[in-house]
This record gives C-alpha cells, sequence and structure tokens, in this order.
C-alpha cells in the first residue's frame, strides 16, 4: 500500500491516485483504534453518571467506527492491489493497523464490558500479537500456514468484537434476551475461535523462528 517509484523493469506505473487512497485508509485505521477505544471507555464512564441510553448511544458509535475501520481493511488491500501499488511497507503497515485495532479496542472492552471468560481470550489474543511482532523482527517471511492462520485469527477476532459491541449496544437498549443470548454466544465463539488459531500460528511462528532456514533481519 505504499507508492514506490516504477523503473522500466518494473512494469506498469501505479494509479496513485488509488494508491493514495489505500494508504489513507490504512492510516485511517490507525486514527480509528483509539478512537473507537474512547467510546467505549467514555460509554462504560457515562453509564454511572447519566444511564443506559447514553451508554448504548456511546457504544453504538464505537461499532460503528471499528465496523468501517474493519471494511477497510478489506479496501485498502483491494485498491493497493488494482493500483498495482502493493508493497512490503505497506503490507507491514497493514497488517499493524489491524494490530492496533484489535489490540486497543478489546483492552477497552475487558475493563468496561467483557466477562472474565472473554477477557482471557482477548489476553491471549494481544499477547500472541506482541510475541509475533518480536518474532517478526528476526525472521525475513513466514510460510504459508502461518499467513492462513494469522488471517482466519484476525477475520475470528473482528467478528467476536462487533458481537461484543452489538451485545452492549442491543442491552443499554433493552433487545430481547433471545437477540442477546445469540449475540452473546457468536463474541464467545468468534473470540475463543481467535485466541485458539492465535496459539496455533503462534506456535508455527515459533517453528519458523527454530528453523534453520530462519535468518536474522537487518
Amino acid at each position: 500500500m505504499t507508492i514506490s517509484t516504477p523503473t522500466p523493469e518494473s512494469g506498469p506505473r501505479p494509479d496513485q491516485r488509488l494508491a493514495k487512497l489505500a494508504m489513507g485508509l490504512t492510516i485511517a485505521r490507525f486514527v480509528a483504534a483509539p478512537l473507537a477505544a474512547g467510546l467505549i471507555l467514555w460509554g462504560h464512564h457515562v453509564a454511572f453518571t447519566k444511564g443506559a441510553a447514553a451508554m448504548g448511544t456511546l457504544y453504538a458509535a464505537a461499532l460503528a467506527v471499528f465496523v468501517l475501520a474493519a471494511l477497510s481493511d478489506w479496501a485498502d488491500g483491494a485498491l493497493a492491489r488494482r493500483a498495482g501499488a502493493t508493497s512490503p511497507l505497506g503490507a507491514a503497515l497493514d497488517h499493524a493497523a489491524d494490530k492496533v485495532l484489535t489490540s486497543l479496542v478489546l483492552i477497552a472492552l475487558a475493563y468496561a464490558v467483557l466477562p472474565l471468560p472473554l477477557v482471557v481470550a482477548a489476553l491471549i489474543l494481544i499477547g500472541r500479537d506482541f510475541l509475533i511482532a518480536g518474532l517478526r523482527e528476526g525472521l525475513s517471511g513466514a510460510g504459508p500456514a502461518v499467513a492462513v492462520a494469522g488471517k482466519a485469527k484476525a477475520a475470528a477476532a473482528m467478528i467476536g468484537i462487533l458481537a461484543v459491541l452489538a451485545e452492549a449496544v442491543a442491552g443499554a437498549f433493552g433487545w430481547r434476551a433471545e437477540a442477546l443470548r445469540v449475540l452473546g454466544l457468536i463474541s464467545h465463539a468468534g473470540l475463543w475461535t481467535a485466541a485458539a488459531l492465535a496459539i496455533m500460528s503462534a506456535v508455527f511462528y515459533l517453528k519458523e523462528a527454530a528453523s534453520p532456514k530462519a535468518s536474522p533481519g537487518p
């Protein structure tokens, strides 16, 4: 998603407009992360001073921000590929934006609304991302199994987070118990699936790091 200067050997010139839009969407996720987390924490605070409706409104705003950020995760990659402007730096920023978004929102949710079992799942996800971030500094690349597990983990985590936020909004506005139960099941399934995939991909990364083929980066 980073614009690179083409050379005669590098193929067609990237579409600068689409490439800049893709980069803008990636940067927007870095901005959306603290915004969504802040809205969750603000909602938790006003529940004690202004009531459930005010809390629900702020949780709904956080949900909207997170949905838009999650959609941008798909859109920026598609735009960068269409523009012919994909690059290792762009891919790294894309991964970093995903990690910042999910980690900050999970931390806020753990403080505000998550039950203890899902706090454990959130801690697994956040701890895994710190572990992988450190390992990536010493690895030149990762195998297909790591990439697939990591993408599946990210998708499951986003589904779980969306369900948690939707459940918090629904609870604040007095939705029926059946709807709350369904959202609760989705949130538990999503976050625990993500936690299991996080452990699996972390094991893959550790094996990659221990492999004789793994060479330290610069």
